[in-house]
């Protein structure tokens, strides 16, 4: 089996991102929280997928809100009350993940399943990926997945802010960029 080594860093192109969805009146809009900070490596193995596996660390302080619908200082006042009310990153600076199995879709991609680590809490969550190679050292990485934020002892937010209303269940998208290491 062929397996190969790749590098997942921040760059121009990335997304690793958290919508958590609003209720009630507010309920078309939902906040976009953006992870500028992460590092992570992928051992993939082409022709025996079973024994591909991916780690990945994000750095909870470099949480950032891009919600369009707010205004800048309305921004920082969400991210800062998600980074140290919801995330403790003074106490808990990373989230991680590692995959502990992988399976073939039937039609695409593929499910990873791993330990997501929030907190204090892990969790086995699966994440829905399609993987393609852009270039000879380049593989695309693009995904989802949803959990619930209660499932990692996170309640839902109070009414400061303007959080209140929001779901319990949250998404995560990821379109990230593995390289092979020069």
């Amino acid at each position: 089996m062929g397996q190969t080594f790749y590098t997942i860093l921040p760059s121009n192109d990335s997304t690793l991102a958290v919508e958590i969805y609003k209720t009630g009146l507010m309920r078309r809009k939902k906040h976009l929280l953006f992870f500028e900070g992460f590092r992570g490596e992928l051992c993939y193995v082409s022709d025996g997928l079973e024994s591909s596996h991916v780690k990945i660390a994000i750095d909870t302080d470099s949480l950032v809100c891009r919600d369009k619908w707010l205004k800048p200082r309305r921004q920082d006042e969400i991210c800062r009350y998600a980074r140290n009310e919801v995330l403790a990153a003074d106490r808990y600076p990373q989230i991680t993940f590692a995959s502990n199995r992988m399976t073939a879709k039937p039609i695409r991609g593929f499910t990873v399943e791993g330990d997501l680590k929030v907190r204090d809490m892990t969790r086995t969550v699966s994440v829905n990926v399609v993987v393609n190679q852009t270039k000879p050292q380049i593989l695309q990485i693009d995904g989802d997945a949803t959990f619930r934020l209660t499932e990692f002892g996170i309640r839902k937010p109070s009414s400061f802010l303007g959080l209140i209303g929001t779901k319990d269940e949250v998404l995560i998208r990821l379109l990230l960029w593995a390289t092979q290491p020069v």
